[in-house]
């Protein structure tokens, strides 16, 4: 699937955005990212070609709204199935993450585009798509931005997922490898956090002069969704796919949820994204929307129980943009510089969430704080035209 690009200024770049998945719906992290990162490329005049694997799950429209600020291809190609991927990894020590994000339909057409067109720079977002571009003598450089450090979540997941331990820890082991070679590979990486930015150049071979951080942008003013949800509060918790976030909804309910209930119990807990649905008591299920505005709806309160991370949670960031409070783990919250009764309440148990939840329920002052500071940490921190710039920077280095 193609549609065609809005036009480029005399000045702006040739870039070939290459990743594993599509910004849209933006319905998690990854793609916020990217959204607005393309976005924001498109409005400083740089003509972009994205592309990625389309698994079947895209949904209509996509391409269209991708449209508006480059010119997407995405790629229909057949998703890894789990098992036959844990079967080649271990005949063929590759990671599971990345054998399931190559794909040989995505790998021709990023052929033909380098074969075709002219550009400046390739931007691989996530170490997996690095691995679909070819080895050519004489390729644009290419800039890798690592949202996060796959393998130190898989050494996390070790720790918390005891009866796959075994396998966790040899994952862990190959992406380590993997992400060496995608690092020498690239002539920089963009990485999102300090901690990051130091795991990643304790590697194989890497020099950590390579290796950038450059924060994640993000608008600063945003709006709240319309719809009112049930509970006196209304609490968010985010899904999905990804196993640090099935992780975390299993945790909140399994430890946290009863403690929760009984400090407040007119509290309703909204989960969105989530496959699983357990019965339990005052709690909704909804599918993941295609406009993230509509989770963050007026009077909720984000809970962000991860105990698996890496990168930064964009959707905190997003939260604080459309001015609502977080309550979050010391592991969700690590590497957004903020701070704990400053930007969000801290929590790591069922009774230092539980009583979050009721402080902000009835301090009305302390909601006004955390809004106010999370907002301006989005506007000073986050700022997209400064972000662009330092990314821009980074493009131009690259091809020196």
């Amino acid at each position: 699937m193609t549609a065609s690009c809005r036009p480029s200024t005399e000045t702006g770049m040739r870039v070939l955005f290459v990743a594993t998945k599509a910004p849209f719906p933006v319905s998690d992290g990854g793609r916020l990212l990217m959204w607005h990162t393309l976005r924001e490329l498109s409005t400083r005049g740089h003509q972009v070609t994205f592309v990625a694997p389309d698994l079947g799950a895209t949904r209509q429209g996509a391409v269209e709204h991708i449209a508006r600020f480059c010119r997407p291809h995405l790629v229909p190609c057949r998703p890894g199935r789990l098992l036959p991927s844990m079967i080649r990894a271990q005949l063929t020590r590759q990671p599971i993450s990345v054998l399931r994000h190559t794909h040989k339909a995505l790998q021709k057409v990023i052929h033909e585009e380098l074969d075709q067109r002219k550009y400046d720079v390739i931007h691989a977002e996530q170490v997996q798509s690095i691995f679909n571009i070819p080895a050519w003598a004489g390729l644009p450089p290419i800039v890798l931005r690592a949202q996060n450090v796959e393998s130190h979540l898989w050494r996390m997941v070790g720790g918390v997922r005891p009866r796959i331990g075994w396998i966790a820890r040899g994952e862990a082991r190959k992406m380590a490898a993997a992400e060496a070679r995608a690092i020498r590979t690239a002539s920089t990486t963009v990485v999102l956090t300090r901690r990051d930015g130091e795991a990643l150049a304790g590697g194989q071979g890497m020099r950590a002069n390579r290796i950038h951080i450059i924060p994640p942008l993000f608008p600063s003013d945003l709006p709240t969704g319309s719809e009112e949800l049930s509970g006196a509060p209304p609490l968010l918790l985010l899904g999905g796919g990804w196993l640090p976030n099935r992780d975390s909804v299993s945790w909140f309910f399994d430890s946290i949820w009863d403690d929760v209930r009984r400090e407040n119990p007119k509290a309703h807990a909204h989960v969105f994204g989530s496959d699983a649905r357990p019965s339990t008591p005052a709690t909704s299920w909804h599918p993941s929307p295609s406009d993230s505005r509509n989770i963050f709806c007026r009077g909720t309160i984000l809970m962000v129980p991860l105990r698996i991370a890496s990168g930064i949670r964009m959707k905190i960031i997003e939260a604080w943009a459309r001015g609502i409070p977080v309550v979050a783990t010391p592991e969700a919250v690590r590497g957004l510089e903020a701070g704990d009764g400053r930007e969000f309440l801290l929590a790591r148990d069922g009774r230092e969430f539980a009583n979050a939840i009721r402080r902000l329920n009835e301090e009305a002052g302390l909601l006004k704080q955390l809004t106010e500071a999370g907002r301006n940490m989005v506007a000073t921190r986050h700022d997209p035209a400064r972000i662009v710039s330092l990314l821009e920077e980074t493009y131009q280095a690259a091809q020196r």
